[in-house]
């Protein structure tokens, strides 16, 4: 099973469906991600680079902008 959800097609974002330790590799749409730092269950994970101002992506629609780059 796996360990996020990536809920539409555009999200630039999964989220966790159980506690992740840094390290942790997860595989999203056929990519292996690291993760950089504890995701509690429930918290967002990004999927790729987001810049300061750009929108942040979950039900595939923006959900609020980055404020320092992620």
């Amino acid at each position: 099973m796996s360990k996020v959800i990536k809920i539409h097609k555009t999200d630039n974002v999964v989220v966790a469906l159980e506690n992740i330790s840094e390290g942790a590799v997860i595989t999203v749409d056929c990519a292996e991600i690291t993760v950089k730092s504890d995701v509690p269950r429930g918290h967002k994970i990004a999927i790729q680079p987001i810049e300061i101002d750009a929108d942040i992506v979950k039900y595939g629609f923006p959900i609020g902008h980055a404020i320092e780059t992620i």
